[in-house]
């Protein structure tokens, strides 16, 4: 009999565990909490829940950069899309996967040498035993929000929460965080509030609307009237919006099994970002890392997981495994990070990459260059233009192995 699959969430990494699986010829059952395939792409006027998506969002990464292998988005679309575009791509990509909607998995349990998955849907529990997992269900849902606790007389949200930059209009705000989502939220802002105020140690971009002013400073405390910076001023503001990413969470694996340390930051133990240390032929994590390209990346993490499952690649040893993340954390202390940033990659993906196709035995796809080409050419736009570097096109050539860029 084939080995039974459990994947958990149907966001962008479940569905491409999914279909990979079934490729191998093995028996899959995804679970999604929600009623729909998307996961942190299903956008929602409610607060609080898993969606952090925001009304006017477009990717920072373009449809040449995001899509999975040999499903291209549609031509007719522009190279940034809508947070609706995407969903759409994700929805058309899991047409025909066994996907069982409104079921939460309360816990994964070891139970022999299977996986005892318990779901809970409506008023009933199931119990179900799986040879191999995939968790996928996101990091883009508990918010890190470091000043949580705060004497603010306004309004204080985290980026979770932000929906849409009517809702500020005249306001003094400051936001909290310089990365993707802080300066995209900023920018928003700009055509509707008086003053913002972007507080970041990466707050270094060369050319903002007039109405936006830039701190290159750490955030101490949120006092009564705003923030107070490392140098002692204070800046005020009617709201803060907090961009300072979220908490990996695993509340259905129990801690003898997995543990998150770091301040929630660093999932252990796993071997090259995906694979359980201690269950390597069956107990996999898919789509940890932080400043990637995600959906192709999410395809190789799990070819590689499903070579060592289906033992068409051999697995490390053991001491390979466990010492992987002791190694990982030195290397990233030679790049001038701190653990937290454990699974940053960022400039290192392509060589992780290439890396886990090898110890996965599959091939590399020839396109993963034209990605790493455009990824690199916009983190050169993002630093010179980053107001107006989402209006950019690309078009690719026949064979896909080279790119112009068409309109910006």
């Amino acid at each position: 009999m084939p080995k039974r699959v459990c994947v958990i969430g149907a966001g962008a990494a479940g569905l491409a565990a999914a279909k990979h699986s079934l490729t191998k010829g093995l028996e899959v059952e995804v679970f999604e909490q929600t009623n729909r395939v998307g996961g942190t792409w299903v956008y929602s006027e409610q607060t609080g829940c898993h969606s952090s998506m925001y009304q006017d969002l477009k990717t920072n990464l373009p449809k040449e950069v995001m899509q999975y292998r040999d499903v291209p988005f549609r031509a007719d679309l522009p190279s940034f899309l809508t947070h609706e575009d995407v969903l759409e791509y994700l929805q058309e990509f899991s047409t025909g996967l066994p996907i069982n909607f409104n079921r939460t998995v309360e816990s994964v349990e070891r139970v022999n040498d299977q996986w005892k998955v318990t779901t809970h849907h409506g008023a009933g529990i199931s119990e179900t035993l799986f040879d191999i997992v995939f968790v996928c269900n996101g990091h883009y849902f508990e918010p890190n929000n470091p000043y949580e606790e705060n004497d603010f007389k306004g309004t204080l949200i985290h980026s979770h929460d932000y929906r849409r930059a009517k809702d500020y209009v005249d306001q003094e705000v400051v936001v909290i965080g310089a990365g993707p989502s802080g300066i995209d939220i900023a920018l928003q802002l700009s055509e509707t509030a008086k003053k913002i105020t972007l507080i970041s140690r990466k707050a270094t971009y060369p050319t903002l609307p007039k109405n936006i002013t830039q701190i290159s400073q750490h955030v101490k405390k949120v006092v009564a009237e705003g923030c107070e910076t490392d140098d002692g001023t204070v800046i005020t503001a009617d709201t803060i919006i907090v961009c300072t990413g979220y908490f990996y969470k695993y509340p259905f694996i129990q801690d003898d099994i997995l543990r998150v340390k770091e301040n929630n930051q660093l999932v252990s133990p796993i071997f090259e970002h995906v694979v359980h240390a201690e269950y390597p032929d069956s107990l996999y994590f898919i789509g940890l890392n932080l400043v990637t390209i995600t959906f192709p990346l999410f395809e190789y993490q799990v070819k590689m997981a499903l070579g060592f499952a289906t033992g068409s690649a051999p697995i490390p040893d053991r001491d390979t495994l466990i010492d992987y993340e002791k190694n990982q954390i030195e290397h990233q202390k030679s790049r001038g990070l701190e653990t937290r940033f454990y699974h940053l990659l960022q400039s290192e993906q392509w060589d992780y990459l290439a890396r886990i196709a090898k110890l996965g035995h599959f091939d590399e796809w020839p396109y993963m260059k034209t990605i790493e080409n455009i990824t690199q050419y916009l983190h050169e736009q993002r630093k010179s233009n980053v107001i107006g570097y989402k209006n950019i096109n690309f078009k690719l050539s026949d064979d896909g192995m080279d790119y112009e860029v068409v309109r910006c």
